[in-house]
């Protein structure tokens, strides 16, 4: 998109200029327009890849990713208690250890303010399309209500990432504060305005009448669902209250 932009203003601008007083603005001309035509037949090029992996978010037309490692966010209800749900794929061919995090938004109004960190991590396959939960307690004061939070993960290609095996990517997210990664952007921002290290958000809708017990265990618990050469179910799509 950048390299579109500038092709469109670099070009646009040299058309401006008179030839007659710079010759040399021809050059900027032609430069212009062949930068463009490139850049529009890679796009044509991109639009037509086939994926070497299936793409288990179609039916979304956004979803959430860091750096190859695709997701979407939601919950679920299990023993009277509230699960955060994550269906995942992992975009490479190689495999890669990930840490997803939902954080309030609203973190300085109540009630929204006392709604608990929600964190899994897990391990994804190459290629790999799964299903991750962890136990989420909700203050009574929330439950039922719809709040914001902030989507931030981290990722880990223990062997490299590998050959790009599908191709759709998804709307960055931040990094999950106390990387290394996060405490850079965070340093750098202080310095250089750079915001880098902001998360993406999302609305979710909390269920009701789940356990609000502080010391609930958020013990993980991680399904592969698919995975290279596996063959591919029909009804293998995340449930609809997923959000990208």
């Amino acid at each position: 998109m950048v390299c579109t932009v500038a092709a469109v203003m670099f070009g646009g601008a040299a058309w401006l200029i008179p030839a007659s007083k710079e010759p040399g603005v021809w050059w900027f001309r032609v430069g212009g327009a062949v930068a463009l035509v490139l850049i529009i037949a890679y796009y044509l090029w991109a639009s037509r890849r086939k994926d070497l992996a299936p793409d288990f978010f179609q039916r979304y037309q956004q979803f959430f990713e860091k750096d190859g490692f695709a997701f979407v966010v939601g919950t679920e209800v299990s023993a009277n208690t509230c699960q955060l749900c994550v269906y995942f794929q992992n975009r490479y061919e190689r495999g890669c250890d990930a840490t997803v995090m939902l954080r309030t938004s609203e973190r300085f109004l109540a009630p929204q303010r006392n709604l608990p960190d929600a964190t899994v991590s897990l391990t994804c396959e190459p290629g790999a399309f799964g299903k991750t939960i962890s136990n989420w307690p909700l203050p009574v004061e929330l439950q039922g209500k719809k709040v914001l939070v902030d989507v931030m993960a981290k990722r880990k290609y223990r062997k490299g990432r590998g050959k790009l095996i599908r191709f759709r990517s998804g709307l960055m997210v931040g990094s999950v504060p106390g990387s290394a990664v996060s405490d850079a952007l965070k340093f750098l921002g202080v310095f250089g305005g750079i915001h880098g290290g902001r998360s993406a958000r999302a609305e979710i809708l909390l269920p009701s009448g789940v356990a609000s017990n502080m010391d609930v265990v958020a013990e993980g618990k991680t399904q592969t669902l698919w995975k290279l050469g596996d063959p591919i179910p029909a009804d293998m799509k995340p449930a609809s209250n997923l959000r990208s």
